[in-house]
């Protein structure tokens, strides 16, 4: 796989419905944590090589785990600090991984998802990059 990553910035108009629903929730629960979820489109091709799994790691844990089959927006309540992610996206056997180092106040939510790409070419030379749309989230004004 000679994928590559890239980082663009997170714009939260852009989520998707039920994605933006748990943001809203979260936020005015005041928790502080992690919502992430991938777009991985299926290709109509049988094949291993066009497999996508894309994770968001924190040392040995796994925070968030996203397949074709699996569409769902997580949730994962996170304590307020500083945490070492990995953003990955693997296939055909091989990672392609984004290291981040995050600092979280109270209420603030880490907001990351990830439009995995593949080429349907065996040996393309310059496939398009995996793009992580990831951002910090500040907690809503407080009203009163």
């Amino acid at each position: 796989m000679t994928d590559t990553s890239e980082v663009r910035p997170l714009e939260p108009r852009q989520l998707k419905w039920s994605a933006r629903r748990k943001l809203r929730k979260a936020r005015r629960e005041g928790r502080t944590g992690l919502l992430a979820y991938a777009v991985i489109p299926s290709s109509n091709r049988n094949g291993y090589r066009y497999l996508r799994f894309v994770y968001v790691r924190e040392g040995r844990r796994q925070l968030y785990a996203g397949s074709v089959d699996d569409r769902s927006v997580r949730w994962v309540d996170l304590p307020p600090g500083t945490h070492r992610l990995d953003f990955v996206v693997s296939g055909a056997g091989k990672e392609v991984a984004l290291h981040r180092e995050i600092t979280l106040e109270p209420r603030q939510v880490l907001v990351s998802w990830c439009y995995t790409t593949y080429s349907v070419k065996p040996f393309d030379r310059h496939p398009r990059p995996n793009r992580w749309y990831i951002g910090v989230l500040d907690p809503p004004p407080r009203e009163g």
